[in-house]
């Protein structure tokens, strides 16, 4: 079992390796997002709070299920741990694209490009959030890992 455990922890990591290098994201980036997101939890289904759902350990967001099916990937595959960060790695950097690598970019990733000063707001908090567990993880105390 403990081997079991080993080879599904070192198959997620490889996933945001190569996610990170496919994209030129830094893959502990992506790692610190999974841990505000799912706490890496790949079948994590979580609730918007105004409508809507987060699906695995990136937490797509239910309103991307229709554009993503113009790529064949379907809730379901959702749940694939792999499929998923690079789903979310697609997402952070069409951000990135958007407004720049920056920690506004990773704000976006959670609370959209609106312009009102809430949604700005919630954009701060979450860069903040993910700043934080980046810095942790940058220091080698992986947690979850």
């Amino acid at each position: 079992m403990f081997f079991f455990i080993l080879y599904c922890n070192s198959v997620i990591a490889d996933c945001f390796e190569n996610a990170g290098r496919d994209s030129y994201i830094d893959p502990d980036l992506l790692r610190a997002i999974a841990r505000v997101e799912s706490n890496f939890d790949h079948l994590a289904i979580g609730k918007n709070p105004t409508k809507g759902f987060g699906v695995g350990i990136m937490q797509i967001d239910s309103q991307h299920f229709s554009y993503l099916q113009k790529f064949d990937v379907s809730p379901e595959l959702l749940l694939d741990k792999c499929i998923n960060i690079y789903v979310g790695t697609y997402f952070l950097k069409l951000a990135m694209n958007r407004v720049g690598n920056n920690w506004d970019a990773v704000g976006a990733y959670n609370a959209g490009f609106s312009t009102k000063p809430r949604q700005i707001k919630k954009r701060q908090q979450y860069a903040k959030k993910v700043r934080k567990h980046y810095q942790i993880i940058k220091r080698k105390e992986k947690p979850g890992m």
